[in-house]
């Protein structure tokens, strides 16, 4: 509180000579190490505060997102299991991906299996610069849509359905199973190109959704910076899996959703639900492919990475598998894990169909057979 009074009656200030022992050397390096201290930590709050709003104008002017795509019946009859062995798929896309990617792969199906083609939806509830919204929230409304709305997506409880994610979609796609409460089954889970193990370093295709200006500063040196703090992992699904190996102390602490969802953090006390959950699955399918343009590391999409020093990490080698956090080795030994490597493939291979050529496209070689 500021108290006005009398400079007259102010006690007269008496000069003090410095404590035995003290140097003023000490005391001027000390004011200027405080100085630099703090001009380094308002750069920091700068440098995040400017990050993280330019993300948000991005997120709040993308234009209105697409509704859900679906085709197929409606109805719990149309669920069953038909005679291709196929069950209804719901398809989740990536950041700042929309519904409508997944167009000419549902049209493809169709094409291949006619009548006896399974219901399909490809989800829109966060399209565009929406899916750069939290994915701990993304999560729970999708867990809350599922269950409210199974019927209406053709899906059987007993029967349940196939889940294919792209890219963030995967990893999202992950995450909701490991929360789906018995009532909802995943029989399929395939994951396409998805930061399993999470992202270090920039997506060479630009799919982000940041703009390039915000996207230079998710380069290896930097992006812990702009990621590891409360304001970024309150704005950006990004950060929420940015997975810094020199940094790990951070990672764990700060990021909100890939340490609780892998088993690194403390703080998981749901973990054993999560991989009951998981378990659940009757078979789990992690795709990837070494010429990955986006997803940096490229084989985090099936569980590999790098230390600190940038060398590469097996499978093997992670604690997802060595320590089965979430029921990876569980799922190995008994046969329903499968994790590929396509050498050569970029990002968006996966969902691109070869409308008016005869080649058959890295979904239906790669992708459909696990979802029979």
């Amino acid at each position: 509180m500021n108290h006005s009074h009398d400079p007259l009656s102010q006690p007269r200030l008496e000069k003090h000579s410095l404590p035995v022992g003290t140097d003023s050397t000490d005391i001027l390096i000390a004011g200027k190490m405080a100085r630099h201290i703090t001009i380094l930590l308002c750069f920091l709050l700068a440098f995040t505060a400017t990050f993280v709003l330019k993300a948000r104008d991005r997120r709040n002017f993308s234009p209105a997102a697409d509704a859900t795509l679906s085709f197929g019946g409606s109805r719990p009859d149309d669920a069953q299991t038909n005679s291709t062995g196929l069950l209804p798929i719901i398809f989740l896309h990536g950041i700042n991906g929309h519904a409508s990617e997944f167009e000419d792969i549902m049209h493809l199906i169709r094409a291949k299996y006619g009548t006896q083609a399974p219901t399909m939806h490809s989800l829109g509830l966060c399209d565009g610069a929406c899916s750069l919204r939290p994915l701990p929230a993304q999560r729970d409304e999708l867990v809350d849509y599922l269950l409210s709305n199974a019927a209406d997506l053709g899906i059987d409880d007993e029967e349940g359905f196939n889940f294919v994610g792209h890219s963030q979609g995967g990893l999202l796609a992950r995450a909701v199973i490991q929360k789906l409460p018995p009532a909802l089954r995943v029989r399929r889970y395939v994951s396409m190109a998805s930061p399993q193990r999470g992202q270090w370093g920039e997506c060479k295709q630009g799919r982000s959704g940041l703009g390039p200006e915000i996207e230079k500063k998710m380069a290896r040196p930097v992006g812990w910076i702009a990621f590891y703090n409360f304001l970024a992992q309150n704005e950006l699904s990004v950060a929420n899996y940015w997975n810094d190996p020199r940094h790990g102390h951070l990672f764990r602490r700060e990021a909100s959703l890939l340490p609780q969802l892998n088993g690194y953090s403390d703080n998981s006390e749901d973990m054993a639900d999560q991989k009951t959950n998981f378990l659940r699955v009757e078979k789990a399918v992690f795709l990837g492919s070494s010429g990955d343009d986006c997803i940096n590391p490229p084989l985090s999409s099936i569980f590999e990475y790098v230390d600190a020093e940038g060398n590469a990490t097996s499978l093997s080698e992670s604690l997802e598998f060595s320590q089965d956090t979430f029921g990876l080795k569980t799922m190995h030994q008994e046969g329903r894990l499968i994790l590929q490597n396509w050498p050569g493939n970029t990002h968006m291979s996966w969902i691109r169909v070869h409308n008016a050529s005869t080649e058959k496209s890295l979904f239906e070689l790669r992708v459909l057979p696990h979802l029979k």
